[in-house]
């Protein structure tokens, strides 16, 4: 059985996906700048963890503040 997006409802591959730190939930997320896959969540900074967290859209629309910390990874993106 495919897992599904917790964000759009589409099938997610093994390689372009992640898992939201608040609600559990996989979304799509594209882990290289070549990944043609949309853009269900984003990449936060946790700065009291002093880490970095997986956030879907779902979760970030109700947890705004988040949006400060955090980094579209859409395609064409890259952290460098």
């Amino acid at each position: 059985m495919e897992e599904l997006c917790g964000v759009c409802g589409e099938p997610v591959d093994e390689e372009n996906v992640s898992r939201c730190s608040l609600c559990g939930m996989k979304f799509h997320m594209a882990w290289s700048i070549d990944a043609q896959v949309r853009s269900c969540g984003r990449v936060y900074s946790d700065d009291v963890r002093c880490a970095i967290g997986f956030v879907c859209n779902i979760c970030l629309s109700e947890h705004p503040e988040l949006s400060q910390s955090s980094m579209d990874m859409g395609q064409g993106s890259a952290l460098w």
